[in-house]
Order: C-alpha cells, then sequence, then structure tokens
C-alpha cells in the first residue's frame, strides 16, 4: 500500500505516482496482497514495434545499399547522400507525426513547418534553385488548408481546436507574400493560388465562425 501526501490518500497497486495529483508516493509498509489493479495499456510505439522495427531495417539497408553502389561506380557522384538525406527527412517527418499524433490539427500544422524547412535547406544545400518557395511551401499550405477541412468533417474534430490550428495554418499560407514582394519567385502562380485560398478561407472562418473564434481567442489568451 502507498500513501500520497498531498491528497491524503492512500493508492494501491504497483505505480509510484499518484492517480490525481501526480506526486510521488510514499511506502506506508502495509503489504497490497492485491497488486496492480489498473490494466497496463501498451503505447502505440509497443503496439506498432513491429512495424518500425521493419521500416528501420529497411531504411538502414536502402542506405548501406545506395552507398555501397555509389562507392562501387562513383563516376556519377555523390548520389549516395541525397538518398541519405531523404530517408533523414522522412524519419524526421515521421517523428513528429508519431509524436502529435492524438492532435490530429497540430500534427498537420507541425508538419507543414516541417516540411518547409527542411524543403528550403534542401534547395539551399543544392545550390539553390528556388523550387522551395516557388511550389513546394504554397503548395504544402494549400494542401495543409484542405487536410485541415476534410479531416474536421471526417473526424468530427473539436470546433475550437479546428479554428485555432486552421487560422494559423491560413496565416502561413500568406507567407509566400512576402517572397513576392522581395522578388524571389521565379513562379509565380503556385503562391497567388496559396495566398487567394488562404485570404478566402480566413474571411469565410471570420463571418461564418467570428463568434467562436473570438471565444476560442479570449479562452486561449486569456483576454
Amino acid at each position: 500500500m502507498k500513501y500520497c501526501a498531498k491528497c491524503k490518500t492512500t493508492v494501491t497497486g504497483n505505480g509510484t505516482r499518484c492517480p490525481l495529483c501526480q506526486g510521488m508516493l510514499q511506502e506506508t509498509g502495509t503489504e497490497d496482497t492485491r497488486g496492480d489493479v489498473f490494466p497496463r495499456i501498451p503505447d502505440t510505439l509497443h503496439k506498432h514495434s513491429l512495424f518500425f522495427r521493419i521500416l528501420i531495417l529497411v531504411s538502414v539497408v536502402a542506405a548501406v545499399t545506395c552507398v555501397v553502389i555509389n562507392l562501387i561506380l562513383p563516376q556519377h557522384g555523390w548520389w549516395s547522400l541525397f538518398v541519405l538525406a531523404g530517408l533523414a527527412c522522412a524519419w524526421i517527418s515521421l517523428t513528429v507525426a508519431f509524436h502529435y499524433r492524438r492532435n490530429v490539427p497540430k500534427s498537420i500544422l507541425y508538419q507543414v513547418v516541417v516540411v518547409c524547412v527542411l524543403t528550403v535547406l534542401w534547395d539551399y544545400s543544392t545550390g539553390w534553385h528556388g523550387w522551395s518557395i516557388d511550389y513546394v511551401i504554397p503548395i504544402t499550405c494549400v494542401v495543409a488548408m484542405l487536410v485541415l477541412a476534410i479531416t474536421a468533417r471526417v473526424f468530427k474534430l473539436n470546433l475550437g481546436s479546428f479554428i485555432v490550428y486552421f487560422t494559423i495554418a491560413a496565416l502561413f499560407a500568406i507567407v509566400p507574400v512576402v517572397f513576392y514582394v522581395r522578388g524571389m519567385l521565379q513562379v509565380v502562380y503556385p503562391s497567388l493560388i496559396c495566398v487567394a485560398g488562404s485570404v478566402i478561407s480566413l474571411a469565410a472562418l471570420i463571418l461564418f465562425e467570428g463568434d467562436n473564434m473570438r471565444k476560442e481567442l479570449k479562452r486561449r489568451l486569456h483576454l
């Protein structure tokens, strides 16, 4: 038997923290013959451990194979470095998705940030051709807004959370305006479509969910 000094209650089982306040439990010296009374629920990583192990093995095999082939046939340049970088980017994106798996809107939003940052770094490291800001960033923002809207419908997400994350995604989609004003774009129409979609989405959100937006902002910002 264990005791929580903060909650002033005894707790059965083999846990080390109080289920009420999450504080550390103290031993009372009384033997608890019932053992752990709470069911042990395996986490997602444990349930899908075989899948992740296979995925890691496939990644290692692909990386090693490409490096070996590149070393045998070096006349085509060090293309294996691009394969390694691609695998690293894929695992970063997968890690972010797994970490925020319980909050779909937040996961989508972080994926937008990760994809945009990684593509800009990739573009810069390969000599800067501008494809990251011409195509990838605007297309990613538009896709994120569409996926958020569809996900909210299909999974019936909490309206407050959806409004907040959709608003942030729409604001991200206005970023290409900066690239356009600074003359950094070689291809303009993806960014124009992205900005237009963002402005229309924000306008629709304000017109149809303005009260809910105001309430949610007051609640989250403590206004």
